[in-house]
């Protein structure tokens, strides 16, 4: 007698995505294209849910001086976007962004705006920042945001 048995395999995959984050402090006494704290953090990137709760009233937006000069690098984006994110993204409850045009011409600083809007209300908070064209990137001049739940987006 012959006994077949029937196997039946299953296959589980599981995928996780882990968000790598780094600062680079830099010295912020020179000029901005060379002077500047890098941020690579994909979590802030427009397409980010608020799973993180993070906010930019710390380190590296230094209270001290009114802000630091920053460049946005690698995968979650390199410039802060210039319409308002939806609720609820960037890696924080409100996200902010650029009301004004980036300057085109390397070497130049535009000075403006930076938005964070709650539901129907895309300014309902602000802060006044710089952005410089760095031949190839930007480096903006942010202040520390003034409540919390707030958070420079990147796109």
């Amino acid at each position: 007698m012959i006994v077949l048995y029937r196997q039946q395999i299953s296959l589980l995959l599981i995928s996780t995505t882990t968000l790598v984050s780094s600062i680079s402090i830099g010295n912020q006494s020179g000029p901005p294209c060379s002077s500047y704290t890098t941020i690579n953090d994909p979590s802030r990137n427009v397409a980010q849910p608020f799973s993180y709760g993070f906010w930019d009233n710390g380190t590296p937006f230094n209270t001290s001086n009114d802000g630091s000069w920053i460049r946005f690098i690698d995968t979650g984006g390199t410039t802060i976007p210039l319409t308002s994110p939806t609720i609820n993204r960037c890696g924080a409850y409100i996200g902010g962004w650029f009301n004004g045009t980036l300057p085109t011409t390397v070497g130049i600083v535009v000075n403006g705006t930076v938005y964070f809007g709650i539901h129907s209300n895309p300014t309902a908070f602000c802060v006044s920042m710089s952005v410089i064209n760095c031949s190839g990137f930007y480096v903006y001049f942010l202040p520390s945001t003034p409540v919390y739940s707030l958070r420079y987006c990147t796109t």
